[in-house]
């Protein structure tokens, strides 16, 4: 009897290590990919924490080969909901990189604005009323833009672009109403 049972607890112990080591591996992905999944598929996190906890459950009830095969889809819902952040971060950054000529854009309706200041007569089609209402705007579409290079420069793409895209239409109006060239944009 104490022969079956050391036999037991040495065949135990070499299905423990390698559903051990698979969880460990497991463990040490989710680390490396969580801040992008949570960052850029939120959606995924609860899935991946109940796969991993499953495979961990299988684990400590000593189900090793239950605990092995749970690794596996386990890494399979962890590379899906990675996927699915590396494609959305991927379009942020395209989607911000439209935003580029931003800074010149704004750049160029506030030197138009410091012209128009400037003149005793403003041209045909402009008031003053309309020049103070495209100061306000310009201070709002620049205080946006300010917020989404500050996002940016933070790693936060998703509000990063939101803002640029609040800002965006803003300053194409202004450069519309000022008469501004969007050449060198």
């Amino acid at each position: 009897m104490l022969v079956v049972a050391s036999t037991f607890a040495v065949a135990c112990s070499s299905e423990k290590e390698p559903a051990q080591a698979a969880i460990n591996g497991l463990e040490t992905a989710v680390d490396a990919a969580k801040p992008d999944i949570e960052r850029f598929a939120a959606d995924r996190v609860a899935a991946v924490n109940d796969a991993v906890k499953a495979a961990k459950a299988k684990l400590d009830d000593e189900n090793y080969a239950g605990a092995l095969a749970d690794v596996q889809g386990a890494t399979k819902t962890l590379t899906a909901a990675a996927e699915e952040a590396a494609a959305k971060k991927a379009q942020l950054s395209t989607d911000w990189a439209t935003f580029t000529g931003m800074p010149a854009m704004i750049g160029q309706i506030k030197g138009r604005m410091a012209e128009l200041n400037a003149m005793r007569r403003l041209p045909r089609g402009l008031n003053k009323a309309t020049l103070d209402d495209a100061k306000s705007s310009v201070d709002t579409a620049s205080e946006l833009w300010d917020d989404a290079s500050d996002a940016h420069g933070r790693g936060h793409l998703i509000v990063a672009v939101a803002k640029a895209k609040q800002a965006k239409p803003m300053v194409e109006s202004l450069m519309t109403t000022l008469g501004v060239s969007a050449t060198g944009t």
